[in-house]
């Protein structure tokens, strides 16, 4: 077994360095949760349905990536340990090349597609024209986006995670202030779809600037593609595409199947679940996007150890980040969603819970396959994750008739528990070389034990107070992440969290007393 205390710089690294995420998704998040009750009172249930319906499909297109992207990130996190940016430049020219002309494809099959979208999904005959509108306008920036991953790749790849927040906020609030003035100028759901296309450009040349100054040894740009280099993102991503196949026919197909045999309508409530169902995974997601790039360091420098030990707490951490929040989210579920989108809403949150569970099952395999597309082992996980995503489109489709709503999110929920507990895990801890026992005394009992008082404790305040403001909720859920985070602290198998955040609390006191002249704390 690894004796973790003997490598604080993976996890001090991983740990502050992913704080620099979650200041940008914050601001993301707040005003997505801000803005859609505003979007949803503009457009109505059925052009938010419809909106939320194409840009579903739509997003299907992001698969003409093949992966490419993780390619990007993985190979300039590995080129730049080495100081190869000869090779770094070579890459990065081969995928823009390789990525525009797949975006160029997506435009033609976009068009060919768009006049059969109606045609395909409930549609009414007197939304046929928008429908078909949206469709295109979606397969479009989805198209222009593709090319547009590029940048964003090497910034991960060189780990400047500060600076692709910073563009993130921009686009966020670029976006938000245009979504607004678009809707109440009257644009509909076709405005919004414009908006996304004239951001995705102006960020992209934000983006390539910032290379250009951070990098300029790089030279990000045309010049330089080669076979070889073709030869190498197609080598490592072509498994990538069938592993985001699945995961789009587990998270992307939801509101397909709703929109082809229910309502168009009905596809509101169930998008608005399945996306606040989705902030515990978006924000534990900012923790994993640092695993891949520093997995492919590791790995270039041929450290079993460190990978083990990245492998177990980067799981420990993800549960530990995804079990408050996604607590906070089942217990007060009804009372969220009716402060937030009204109350007709409320008699859904019973797909909250059940799509929480699906999230949190997924999510907690991440940081294993995060560390095997680091270390180049991702392959196997390619099936699995289709047979998952296969299982989850078939079971949808035959319970969608016979439960409407929640035979959906169950088809969502029992093959991601089938396919990530049963298969996804063991080939991880076989790979990686963590054994089962491991696994339960150093990840699992340490994250899931807090979780028990803290719904304990979240449940009787909610029966006790009955909130009915955020003000409320924002009590109960502060106490509930209080007591699950000091009980994860002084939970046996957590020493290195509790280590490190005491030395970044004493950090944090001396730096306060150097300011006020006052002695230092020791921090020992």
């Amino acid at each position: 077994m690894v004796n973790e205390t003997k490598r604080p710089s993976v996890v001090r690294h991983v740990l502050l360095s992913s704080l620099s995420n979650y200041l940008g998704k914050l601001i993301n998040l707040g005003l997505w949760f801000v803005l859609t009750p505003f979007i949803l009172s503009q457009l109505g249930d059925q052009a938010y349905g419809l909106w939320a319906l194409a840009g579903s499909v739509a997003a299907y297109g992001f698969l003409f990536n093949f992966g490419i992207t993780d390619a990007i990130t993985k190979y300039v996190a590995e080129y730049h340990a080495k100081g190869e940016n000869g090779r770094s430049q070579e890459l990065i020219a081969t995928a823009l090349w390789v990525n525009t002309g797949l975006g160029l494809l997506l435009i033609a099959i976009s068009v060919l597609l768009a006049p059969s979208f109606s045609f395909v999904f409930n549609i009414a005959a007197i939304e046929q024209t928008t429908a078909m509108w949206l469709f295109l306008l979606a397969g479009v920036g989805v198209a222009i986006t593709i090319p547009c991953t590029v940048a964003p790749a090497v910034l991960r790849g060189l780990q400047r995670f500060d600076l692709l927040n910073l563009i993130g906020v921009t686009a966020t609030l670029v976006t938000a202030g245009a979504t607004v003035m678009v809707l109440l100028l009257g644009g509909g759901a076709i405005g919004l779809a414009m908006v996304g296309i004239v951001v995705t450009l102006l960020i992209q040349l934000i983006s390539i600037w910032v290379i250009y100054r951070i990098a300029p040894e790089m030279r990000f740009g045309w010049y330089g593609a080669s076979r070889s280099d073709l030869r190498i993102l197609i080598s490592y991503s072509s498994s990538l595409f069938f592993m985001n196949l699945g995961g789009y026919l587990e998270s992307r197909s939801d509101e397909m199947v709703i929109g082809g045999f229910l309502p168009v309508s009905e596809v509101t409530p169930y998008n608005l679940a399945r996306r606040l169902s989705a902030l515990p995974q978006s924000l534990t997601e900012q923790f994993l996007t640092l695993i891949l790039p520093m997995a492919s360091e590791i790995h270039s420098k041929d450290d079993a150890a460190r990978l083990r030990s990245l492998y177990m707490i980067s799981t420990r951490v993800t549960l530990a980040i995804f079990l408050p929040i996604g607590l906070i989210l089942i217990v007060l579920a009804k009372p969220i969603l009716i402060l937030w989108v009204g109350i007709a809403y409320a008699d859904y949150s019973y797909l909250i819970l059940i799509l929480v569970a699906a999230s949190l099952i997924d999510t907690s395999t991440w940081p294993a396959g995060f560390v095997l597309q680091g270390i180049a082992k991702h392959k196997p996980l390619a099936m699995m994750t289709i047979g998952a995503g296969v299982a989850n489109l078939a079971l949808s489709i035959l319970l969608v008739n016979r439960l409407g709503l929640i035979g959906v999110a169950l088809g969502t929920l029992i093959p991601t528990l089938i396919v990530c507990i049963g298969f996804v895990t063991p080939y991880a801890i076989r790979v990686i070389g963590v054994s089962a026992r491991e696994m339960y005394t150093n990840v699992l009992w340490p994250a899931i034990f807090p979780s028990i008082p803290m719904y304990i404790v979240m449940l009787v305040l909610r029966e006790f107070t009955h909130p009915s403001s955020f003000l409320l909720i924002s009590i109960i859920a502060a106490v509930g992440s209080l007591s699950y985070l000091a009980i994860y602290l002084f939970t046996r198998g957590n020493e290195y969290e509790r280590d490190l955040t005491h030395r970044i609390l004493i950090n944090i006191i001396n730096r306060a007393k150097l300011y006020l002249k006052l002695p230092e704390w020791s921090n020992k």
